[in-house]
């Protein structure tokens, strides 16, 4: 049995799941780098992991395996990073061992900020004050 190339439902699908670890990516960044708060680039890190892993998975056994071993021992041989891993039954999505530590990785980056969120010292936040109204319309 040869490996199944990717359907059309399974390439949309990892398109919006890439799309959706970038843009995360991207937020964690940002925020870590707006707020100071390093942990924000654990989940940055986490995410571009997670996008990694499904950029960068494979069908098992490739074919160059199946080329070079021949059927029969290329099913018997033992999967990489990149091309073990489970299917999600609902979403039909593959989950490789890279993918779930990227997810694991953000998801306990997303965690740890959070936890340990910085609280501004209440003597050095600056409150911005309007003026009131009848002070604009004095001439």
């Amino acid at each position: 049995m040869n490996p199944q190339p990717p359907q059309p439902g399974d390439v949309v699908i990892a398109i919006v799941a890439v799309v959706a670890g970038c843009v995360l990516g991207a937020t964690a960044a940002h925020l870590a780098w707006r707020t100071g708060n390093w942990l924000g680039y654990l989940s940055a890190l986490g995410c571009a992991a997670f996008v990694i892993g499904i950029a960068g998975q494979r069908t098992f056994p490739s074919a160059a395996a199946v080329r070079a071993l021949g059927q029969a021992l290329a099913q018997t041989s033992r999967p990489g990073p990149w091309d073990a891993g489970v299917s999600l039954p609902l979403i039909g999505l593959r989950i490789t061992p890279v993918t779930l530590g990227g997810l694991l990785v953000a998801a306990l980056g997303v965690s740890l900020m959070l936890l340990f969120e910085h609280v501004p010292d209440p003597g050095r936040v600056r409150v911005i004050r309007h003026r009131a109204l009848e002070e604009d319309d004095a001439v």
